[in-house]
């Protein structure tokens, strides 16, 4: 079964709950499927931790997570042999070694915790594109723009000034957008 992808890789009840949980204005934008049918998925705004099931505390039911982009400090990935966990980090969920995949304390098992995503570590490779995308959302949320390099910046300025040429840009168009990416 795929592990990243649309709401299609999520099971029924996850997809019921993610329906009950989502805004009628927002859109999913896609979803990481983790170990157990546990699932982080992400919309316009925020992210929504959806663990379901025994092994998640919530046998008859989910338990539902919301995290704001804005309030993310980062997105850590820690693994083992054979397994590993995707932990969202928040001021109120700090990553750090008490609260880590392999303590033995049993508030911090990352099949219940709300901010952790139990993963297989052969999955991992799948994943690493859409915790970039996050990041790119954490990122656009905290400083109102994304951080692009400067390749980024080149490219978008040769666009811009084949749109000048073309005559789809006046100078003035083309130098206001110009001085907006260089800033």
């Amino acid at each position: 079964m795929a592990v990243t992808g649309n709401t299609e890789i999520l099971g029924g009840r996850e997809k019921k709950v993610l329906e009950q949980n989502k805004r009628s204005n927002e859109k999913v934008l896609f979803c990481i499927r983790g170990s157990g049918g546990q699932a982080i998925v992400s919309l316009d705004k925020r992210l929504l931790v959806i663990k379901g099931g025994f092994m998640a505390g919530a046998t008859f039911g989910c338990r539902v997570t919301s995290f704001y982009y804005k309030d993310i400090t980062s997105i850590e990935v820690n693994t083992g042999l054979v397994n590993g966990i995707i932990e969202i980090c928040t001021p109120s969920n700090q990553g750090n070694k008490e609260k880590d995949f392999w303590s033995s304390d049993r508030d911090r098992d990352p099949w219940k915790v709300s901010n952790c995503l139990p993963i297989a570590k052969s999955d991992l490779k799948h994943y690493q594109p859409y915790l970039e995308k996050i990041q790119s959302f954490i990122d656009e949320a905290k400083h109102g723009k994304s951080h692009s390099s400067s390749d980024d910046v080149a490219s978008q300025i040769e666009k811009l000034h084949n749109l000048y040429k073309s005559g789809a840009l006046t100078k003035k168009e083309f130098d206001d957008a110009k001085k907006k990416l260089i800033s």
